[in-house]
């Protein structure tokens, strides 16, 4: 009996002690902190009709308040090799969640970046020039430095109403630079 209580003592306990550390990783980014974005090579996603969308950007954005200036160019090539072009500006900050900064961690062994060099998730609105018009969309830009969740991968994800959900991540390679 005595054995059972110590057990029970000794899982609540750890429980007790770890679920602070546990739960941190949920908690909301009530930061007021200022990022500069850097895109500078094509980050590549596809749909599922097998259309590709490369996207390059720059600019800052900042959480609590929500703003951001952010822009940048595009290339659609269709399956069937259709190609254009065109630009894209953020309207606004949808979510941002931070990863860390400073460190990319590797399977072959961690790579150390300057402590101001971060990684996240962040969503914009954007509103996009076509051949077509304007059209609206929702870009998400995922940066792996610091501790991001095991299934992220770095580059891009676009949900444009009318053409397709771009949710296939071909290739990335971005930044975040966190500003104060």
């Amino acid at each position: 009996m005595k054995r059972g209580f110590t057990l029970l003592f000794l899982v609540a306990l750890a429980l007790a002690l770890l679920w602070p550390a546990a739960s941190s990783a949920s908690l909301p980014n009530n930061s007021s902190d200022t990022y500069q974005l850097f895109m500078d090579v094509p980050n590549v996603s596809q749909d599922a009709a097998g259309d590709t969308l490369g996207v390059t950007g720059h600019g800052t954005w900042s959480v609590h308040p929500k703003s951001a200036a952010v822009s940048g160019g595009y290339t659609f090539t269709g399956a069937d090799g259709t190609t254009f072009g065109g630009t894209w500006t953020a309207t606004a900050l949808v979510a941002f969640q931070p990863y860390g900064c400073g460190v990319v961690h590797f399977p072959s062994g961690d790579v150390i970046l300057p402590p101001a060099f971060c990684g996240g998730r962040v969503v914009f609105d954007v509103l996009a020039t076509t051949p077509f018009g304007l059209e609206r969309a929702q870009l998400t830009i995922f940066c792996i430095i610091g501790d991001p969740p095991p299934s992220v991968e770095e580059g891009i994800r676009a949900v444009i109403p009318s053409v397709g959900d771009f949710n296939r991540q071909i290739s990335g390679m971005n930044h975040y630079v966190k500003l104060t």
